[in-house]
């Protein structure tokens, strides 16, 4: 049976799934990410994946880990169990380092992980998205560090142009969840508004797999969102700021059930400058954001401290956009960024936390500076462009992109081949540069990790996304890869260093089809194998997706999603044994269905069904996967 859904489900998407509608009939998307400025999606050279507000629609009740899991290339390890359990994005066979997030084309990151700069994604609340773009391949040149398999930017809810609009809603669903949310936007002579805020809670289920008598570990988080802009003249001033807090229970480790708590808050605050002139625009960005994490457990009775740190990120940058003429363009900025890290923990016997490292004591900074071109000669197209990276620990380090492209348009119809070879790198985090007594040690001699990508890409289809099918090809060689090892036996005290090559090589398909008004249906397979055995740890080797949308009647849609995660590696610590196990995780394949229903312009009501068959699976072995689960929700605007 598992083999003929799998060989139904390749022959369906047998064509990396762009999931996109246009917003209108006929009207091209355009996206932003692939060159810092706005063009039209199917122009440009690198494969950029779209889910528009239309698409979302078909994902209401999910959230933001659940709706990229189904775009292609994309594993996203502890989605499919407990909802407070870490989501780590395992994108074209990398880590999570290997992927950046933007929040409206800025970089938002939490600096306090002890391998990563990435933003947590429990922490977002799907509600205010407007829509979701996915840049694939090596894209340091534009956006530093960590741009090196992915950059997905996430774009919030637009402004108004009336004085004022907004939305309310709510939702149930299975685990005892509940949550609220709530937006109101405007527009008054020059300026605009919007705030955002949305509230959830649940009792979740045992995060450890194991008897009924595990502990729920439940969780709750709220969001606040706000953003005000002007315009004066030529200039478009937006300020925004935000907080975001998740507050959850989590058990011992596989297996084991655990009386663990996580606190954790996070603030961020920005201005956004935008000069608009004859050939082009400059831009100026920026963005403070902050992290405090606090862990606890319960002992005698009451929760106690165990450990915590904090991070600060300021992120600033400066580009300007020109267009020479109608086949010349081109991108060039500097960029500055500050990152401080303090941590405590408890020591062994103690009855209250100690400094491990000092905030200010603990600080990176880098300057960027960087150029792209874009050339253009009839149908044949060139981006080309290199970054200088100015770090202070480990000096200076170039990168390069080249991506000729052949894009020609027929009767509606596009046809685009290109080819792409750039290197990227990810810079050491301040937890492995600085340690974390006693049992991690500093190390500043570590260099970045970098990378070389090299891909071919191929489209076809109408500008519109009506009709889209595309193939990639692409292979990666790391250096300079970042691990830990013990150097101390007595202590077990260890660091980080930087290791050998490792390849990565793979094949992505997609095709997506609006048949008629009432027919849509779409997919994508994806193919990733590691050179390196032990880099493989819970990265399926291959991974597909596919969806059909039913629009019976007016205000309705209906939609099926499947997916299916082929056989990985895993291990986990048994504390049984004070061992750790190696274990094979079976392949799954998971339904999805979701109904949506408008009535009028105001309300609109959903059903999302997850795990449809309830079928059982293993994500992260020792770790319980979420049964079928139920969510309704109801939204009105005003």
């Amino acid at each position: 049976m598992k083999k003929n859904l799998v060989f139904a489900s390749l022959i369906l998407v047998a064509g990396v799934s762009q999931v996109n509608a246009q917003e209108k009939e006929g009207e091209i998307p355009e996206v932003t990410i692939a060159a810092k400025t706005t063009q039209q999606l199917y122009k440009t050279g690198k494969n950029v994946q779209l889910i528009s507000s239309k698409d979302l629609e078909k994902y209401k009740g999910q959230n933001l880990s659940e709706v990229l899991e189904q775009v292609s290339g994309f594993q996203i390890t502890g989605n499919f169990n407990n909802n407070s359990e870490p989501k780590t994005m395992r994108i074209r066979g990398g880590k999570m380092a290997n992927v950046l997030i933007l929040i409206d084309g800025v970089p938002f990151k939490d600096v306090t992980g002890n391998d990563y700069n990435a933003a947590d994604l429990r922490l977002f609340a799907s509600e205010n998205i407007e829509s979701i773009e996915i840049l694939s391949g090596a894209s340091s040149v534009l956006y530093g560090s960590n741009a090196t398999v992915s950059v997905i930017n996430i774009k919030t809810k637009k402004n108004s142009q009336k004085t004022i609009e907004g939305r309310i809603g709510a939702r149930i669903g299975s685990f005892g969840t509940f949550s609220q949310n709530g937006i109101v936007n405007g527009k008054i002579d020059k300026f605009t508004y919007q705030v955002s805020a949305s509230n959830e809670k649940s009792d979740g289920i045992s995060s450890a797999e194991g008897p009924d008598t595990f502990d729920k570990d439940g969780y709750e988080k709220q969001n606040i969102n706000a953003i005000f802009g002007v315009q004066l003249g030529k200039v478009n001033l937006n300020f925004n700021g935000g907080y975001q807090h998740h507050f959850y229970d989590y058990d011992n480790g596989a297996f084991s059930d655990g009386t663990y708590r996580n606190n954790d808050e996070q603030i961020f605050g920005g201005l956004n400058a935008n000069y608009q002139y004859k050939n082009g625009s400059l831009v100026f960005n920026s963005r403070l954001s902050a992290n405090d994490r606090l862990t606890q457990d319960l002992s005698n009775g009451s929760y106690q401290d165990q450990y915590s740190y904090k991070g600060r990120n300021i992120f600033t940058e400066l580009y300007n956009q020109y267009k020479v003429s109608e086949n010349i363009s081109f991108v060039g900025g500097i960029q500055y960024e500050v990152q401080n890290l303090g941590s405590k923990n408890l020591p062994w016997g103690g009855t209250s936390m100690e400094d491990v490292q000092g905030f200010d004591n603990t600080r990176v900074s880098t300057f960027d500076t960087y150029l792209n071109a874009n050339l253009q000669l009839s149908d044949f197209h060139l981006d080309l462009g290199g970054r200088w990276n100015y770090h202070s620990k480990y000096n200076n380090h170039f990168i390069y992109s080249v991506n000729p492209y052949y894009l020609k348009t027929l009767d509606n119809v596009y046809y685009k081949l290109g080819f792409s070879v750039a290197s990227a790198y990810i810079t050491p985090t301040l937890y492995q540069s600085y340690g974390s007594l006693p049992y991690t040690l500093s190390n500043f001699d570590l260099k970045p990790e970098t990378n070389t990508s090299y891909e071919i890409d191929l489209s076809v289809g109408k500008p519109d996304q009506s009709l889209v099918v595309n193939a990639t090809a692409f292979l990666r060689e790391e250096k300079d890869v970042f691990a830990y090892e013990t150097v101390d036996f007595v202590t077990y005290a260890g660091r980080f260093f930087n290791v050998n090559r490792n390849n990565i090589r793979g094949l992505e398909f997609g095709l997506k089809y609006k048949i008629n008004e009432m027919f849509n249906f779409g997919g994508n397979f994806s193919f990733a194998e590691k050179s390196n055995v032990a880099t493989t740890l819970r990265a399926p080797k291959q991974r597909a997706n596919a969806y059909l949308e039913v629009l019976p009647f007016k205000n309705n849609r209906i939609n099926f999603s499947y997916q299916y995660v082929a056989k990985r590696s895993d291990a986990y610590y048994d504390s049984s044994t004070f061992s750790t196990k190696n274990v094979e995780l079976d392949a799954f394949n998971l339904f999805n269905f979701n109904i949506n229903q408008k009535f009028g312009k105001n309300i609109e009501a959903f059903a999302n069904v997850s795990n449809l068959f309830n079928t059982s699976y293993v994500d992260v072995a020792g770790y319980k996967t979420k049964p079928r689960a139920f969510t309704l929700g109801i939204d009105y605007k005003f």
